[in-house]
């Protein structure tokens, strides 16, 4: 069943909640170790946090909630991420709740997966279904080289019958050897209400079960991605009808890869649109999952659309799905994106040239510079020389912050705590870095949205978390 939070009472316990939950993106201490409470004659408390001490008055006192499940921050690591990941995890630094394992690159990420398990790190296998399915997938490093890939691109009938049984238990067979806690169903593009992939991809998903139960591992999770084009989801018709089909699937996550949708293309209709789209999918009472989301996605979470976010090292803040669906240039070569430095207290991206001139402005050190030791212990130069580890570590930290808030109070605190002051912030960016401007009207946008969304709806029903756990699994 879907979960509902109210927000009317969130004003009154905002205080007690403001000064014991971590700060938004690490602007002040870290999380609470310890809190002790200690009630007097006159019905009133005294709060001692783990390194400072509150004392705040409640007229009537309320029983404490339990801490609530981590939210699900997932990194999709490229083919140059794993070594800057890997020496974050053997630092003790987090780097986020899952990585997602691409089979085309097991040698180079076996490492990193291994110390993940071993830190109780989500690893997530992609069947890659999506490229086997396209032409431009198709051409992709290492795709054609898979079990599971066909000698073309895939089209329905190659996947039915025993040609699908005998997929699935390939694709269970890399789960198990490479040790996964969880695999992304292979599902497909769907275009329309009609197209035939919607019944072969939940017989695969109840194969693929079948396939993992049989080799004994009933504990590993299926996540099952719904890849469409935006205005197809926010169609109310087929969306029932693929509700009605999803219900009966064994699947413990719906994960969104929704064309087009993220932080750059989360205008203000499309951003609500993709709210109560969420909101509709929440009665499968499983967690949703926003693919490629990025700075967007923490919104999301917030506001309880989502119970968990995903998105490449510095890159993949948005779904396109162009290069896929069209056959590649015949003289095309592939390249690796550089990293870009992330601006964490606006949630903006700069690449290394203009991030070397934007913080010889004055000012714009002490406003964007990273001031966590452990995270860049040397402030502005360490978000420069390193922005993979920067941005996986603030990232972390965004989500982690959010999931200690009770749900009822997430939406108002990501408006106070981070998009009310990055919006501030970002009037001054600009004058530095002009290309930050369209990271200014996109806070501004999705202030004046959010902040419509929070009046109109006092209470709205919010997606399970994330938390790499059988929640409720649908079968």
């Amino acid at each position: 069943m879907a979960r509902t939070t109210d927000v009317r009472a969130a004003h009154v316990r905002w205080a007690f909640f403001f000064v014991t939950t971590p700060p938004f993106a690490g602007y002040c201490s870290p999380v609470p170790q310890l809190m002790f409470v200690h009630h007097n004659e006159h019905n009133r408390v005294n709060v001692s946090v783990y390194r400072e001490v509150v004392m705040v008055e409640l007229r009537a006192l309320r029983a404490l909630r339990p801490v609530p499940d981590q939210l699900g921050s997932y990194l999709r690591p490229s083919r140059r991420d794993h070594k800057v990941l890997l020496q974050m995890l053997v630092e003790g630094k987090r780097i986020g709740t899952g990585l997602i394992a691409d089979p085309c690159l097991a040698d180079r990420q076996g490492d990193l997966l291994d110390e993940a398990r071993r830190q109780g790190v989500e690893t997530v296998l992609d069947s890659r279904a999506v490229d086997l399915s396209t032409v431009g997938g198709f051409a992709r490093s290492g795709v054609r080289e898979l079990p599971w890939a066909g000698s073309e691109p895939h089209v329905p009938v190659d996947l039915t019958g025993t040609a699908g049984v005998l997929a699935m238990q390939q694709l269970a067979a890399r789960v198990e050897t490479g040790g996964h806690s969880a695999v992304l169903a292979p599902t497909h593009y769907v275009e329309d209400v009609n197209d035939p992939w919607l019944g072969v991809d939940g017989e695969l998903t109840h194969q693929l079960r079948s396939a993992l139960d049989g080799r004994g591992l009933q504990q590993v999770l299926i996540y099952y991605p719904v890849v469409v084009r935006a205005a197809l989801l926010h169609d109310a018709d087929f969306r029932d009808e693929m509700v009605a089909g999803l219900a009966g699937l064994p699947i413990d996550a719906l994960w969104l890869r929704v064309h087009p949708f993220g932080t750059t293309t989360s205008g203000p209709l499309a951003l609500r649109r993709y709210m109560e789209m969420c909101r509709a999918l929440h009665s499968l009472g499983v967690p949703l999952v926003a693919e490629h989301s990025g700075t967007v996605g923490v919104a999301l979470l917030a506001f309880g659309a989502v119970g968990g976010i995903e998105s490449g090292v510095t890159i993949a803040e948005g779904v396109n799905l162009d290069s896929y669906l069209k056959a590649p240039k015949p003289d095309g070569k592939p390249f690796a994106a550089a990293p870009r430095v992330y601006l964490h207290v606006m949630g903006a991206f700069l690449d290394a040239k203009k991030a070397e001139a934007f913080f010889t402005n004055r000012g714009m050190k002490t406003t964007h510079g990273c001031s966590r030791s452990d995270c860049c212990p040397r402030g502005w130069r360490d978000m420069q020389d390193n922005p993979r580890a920067h941005f996986a570590a603030q990232r972390a930290r965004e989500v982690a912050g959010l999931s200690v808030v009770p749900e009822s109070l997430r939406a108002g605190y990501y408006m106070e705590n981070f998009l009310r002051p990055a919006t501030d912030r970002a009037l001054r960016a600009i004058r530095a870095e002009p290309s930050l401007a369209p990271a200014r009207k996109r806070l501004e946008s999705w202030r004046g949205t959010l902040g419509a969304d929070l009046s109109a709806n006092s209470a709205f029903t919010v997606s399970a978390p994330a938390a790499g756990k059988r929640l409720g699994r649908i079968a």
